[in-house]
């Protein structure tokens, strides 16, 4: 049975009450308590979620999403996997960041990201920040702000950097909004306005195997895409998940792929990379080994038999994901709804039409040995489909040994718009 997953949102609020943004909050379960030991696994667990589950499209749109983060975890870069148009990375300064810190804090911000200083309590808290001066927000905590200097610590923010978006949060009253709007604030976040609001859907982890020998991969420096193809291809569970990515904001809702190739190509291979990152930290060994050698002896036969081939990548794919429905227990209407694939491939999955439709059946038919059906639908092909069959066959359970035997040699790191274009 598929586990569920949840993630949070509380929205950030202007002085008009209209949304800013939102924090991005990890949740154990449906309820508003969030259970972890580990603060930075929390935060990875909202980045894996978030990107590879959701989307950032469909978690926040066109507003900003705000990311609670270590130093630790900053100097990771775990963070990259998002796109920085719309990343607010939020950091404590419990004790003054490190010369290393503060190079990676300055590489994000290179890199297009937003830094936002958080849990704030007082005019000392600013006094003695290394990072107030590359923030484009500042977070105050009500419930540990002396009220009376509310107003001194907005001017402080903002003669040291010009532009700076102050928020007030844990607001609880109307008469700490009231206090905040008078102080300055631009911004407003705390139970006064909203709770946070817990999303739930159905976990789809990558088997763990396919997701060391794709990091292994990546990693090379002559790195050969016919081979990270194949990688992925072993693995239904892993190509569901690097095709989902392509729905992310930073591609648009209307994309559409024609393979696992054209996906890989167009993410690149640092998001690839970033990618087999977050999915080794959500990672399981407990996808269907056999449904795994499946789907890609499905995918290697298809783009076998294909007779245009320009469709073969194509043909790949569609049986790839032609096992993820039984892997996940869900139907393959719903999972379709969720990948950016062209009208040929869903049309092959969900209906069994078109010549890649065809293709599929005449693998079911030989996975049951079914000669017949194979000379309906190949006519006078029945004996090259049987060879094809065998050697696809065999270069899957080739390839999953190879998978199962590669062992680990890396490892993991440790566990808005327009209003601040300016900044």
């Amino acid at each position: 049975m598929t586990a569920d997953i949840f993630i949070a949102r509380q929205p950030i609020l202007d002085v008009d009450q209209r949304t800013f943004g939102y924090e991005l909050l990890y949740r154990s379960g449906p309820d508003e308590v969030a259970f972890f030991e580990d603060p930075d696994e929390a935060t990875q667990a909202v980045i894996e979620r978030a990107y590879l589950h959701w989307g950032m499209e469909r978690l926040i749109g066109d507003r900003f999403g705000m990311i609670n983060a270590s130093a630790r975890l900053l100097r990771s870069g775990v963070y990259r996997a998002l796109p920085p148009e719309g990343i607010i990375i939020e950091l404590r300064e419990d004790e003054p960041f490190d010369d290393e810190t503060l190079d990676a804090l300055l590489r994000a911000r290179r890199d297009g990201y937003h830094i936002g200083l958080d849990n704030v309590g007082g005019i000392a808290d600013l006094e003695r920040s290394t990072a107030l001066a590359h923030a484009s927000m500042v977070k105050v905590d009500l419930r540990y702000a002396d009220e009376a200097e509310l107003p001194q610590m907005v001017d402080f923010a903002r003669r040291r950097v010009s532009g700076v978006m102050m928020t007030a949060e844990k607001v609880q009253t109307v008469d700490q909004y009231r206090l905040c709007v008078g102080a300055g604030f631009d911004l407003f976040q705390g139970h006064f306005f909203a709770k946070p609001d817990v999303l739930k859907r159905s976990a789809r982890p990558a088997n763990a195997a396919a997701v060391v020998a794709l990091l292994s991969e990546i990693q090379r420096h002559d790195i050969d895409i016919d081979r990270i193809e194949a990688l992925v291809g072993s693995d239904a569970t892993l190509a569901y998940r690097l095709l989902s990515v392509v729905n992310s904001s930073a591609f648009g809702l209307d994309r559409r792929v024609d393979s696992l190739r054209h996906a890989i190509v167009l993410l690149g291979v640092n998001q690839v990379r970033q990618m087999a990152m977050l999915l080794a930290l959500s990672a399981t060994n407990n996808s269907s080994e056999e449904l795994l050698v499946l789907g890609a002896t499905r995918a290697k036969l298809l783009s076998k038999l294909v007779a245009d081939s320009e469709l073969a990548s194509s043909a790949f794919t569609v049986g790839v994901l032609s096992v993820t429905d039984a892997l996940y227990n869900t139907p393959m209407t719903r999972l379709i709804a969720d990948l950016p694939v062209t009208d040929q491939i869903e049309a092959a999955l969900v209906a069994g039409e078109g010549e890649l439709g065809r293709l599929l059946s005449v693998a079911k038919a030989c996975e049951e040995a079914d000669g017949d059906r194979i000379s309906s639908l190949l006519p006078g092909k029945l004996e090259d489909t049987r060879v094809a069959y065998g050697e696809a066959a065999h270069w899957a359970n080739a390839l999953r040994n190879q998978i199962a035997d590669r062992p680990s040699r890396h490892l993991l790191p440790s566990r808005p718009r327009e209003a601040l274009a300016r900044t």
